[in-house]
């Protein structure tokens, strides 16, 4: 399945992607917020070969897209569907979250690359979008605005790998 944008080619991600995946998962900017750091190839290779039997398996519920920006990968975006792996979805929800190479921050990438990936989930049955946004992230949060979820009272307290305190603001998008 492919998904565009005016500007951009959403795929499933491959094996193949391992070495432009690795160029942000190995970035500690651009994982602040999200996990720590890849240390080497071989974690991101590891991770791809999860996010491509997932789009192999026929018990698929996450889903995984590589974002193209003129041929080249740029970032990733994600979304469960009714899974129960992130936590956050029920039968007929999703969570969304999503990744781009610092170099290509601040030009509306998450925000274009998250509404095909909303309206698709739409499409495909879901009645919610939930997306949790560490309280430190404004540009995450921002992007979150943007698409119109509402951000909850509730907020999400967890601890990063390296056992830092993690907070996060819960957002959540329904079907009109």
């Amino acid at each position: 399945m492919t998904l565009h944008t005016p500007r951009l080619t959403l795929r499933p991600q491959r094996m193949d992607d391992a070495q432009a995946l690795y160029a942000w998962q190995s970035d500690a900017e651009t994982q602040r917020y999200i996990n720590p750091p890849h240390t080497s190839i071989a974690e991101t290779t590891e991770y791809l070969e999860w996010v491509v039997g997932e789009w192999q398996g026929d018990h698929q519920k996450y889903y995984a897209f590589g974002i193209e920006l003129h041929g080249s990968l740029i970032g990733e975006i994600a979304f469960s569907y009714g899974c129960g792996k992130c936590g956050r979805c029920q039968p007929g929800e999703a969570a969304l979250g999503f990744v781009f190479h610092r170099d290509v921050w601040g030009n509306g990438y998450a925000t274009e690359a998250a509404g095909v990936i909303i309206e698709h989930c739409f499409s495909i049955g879901a009645r919610k979008i939930k997306m949790a946004c560490d309280v430190r992230n404004i540009a995450a949060m921002r992007v979150a605005e943007k698409l119109g979820f509402l951000r909850l009272e509730e907020t999400e307290t967890s601890e990063y790998n390296d056992g830092s305190p993690q907070v996060r603001n819960c957002y959540v998008l329904t079907k009109a």
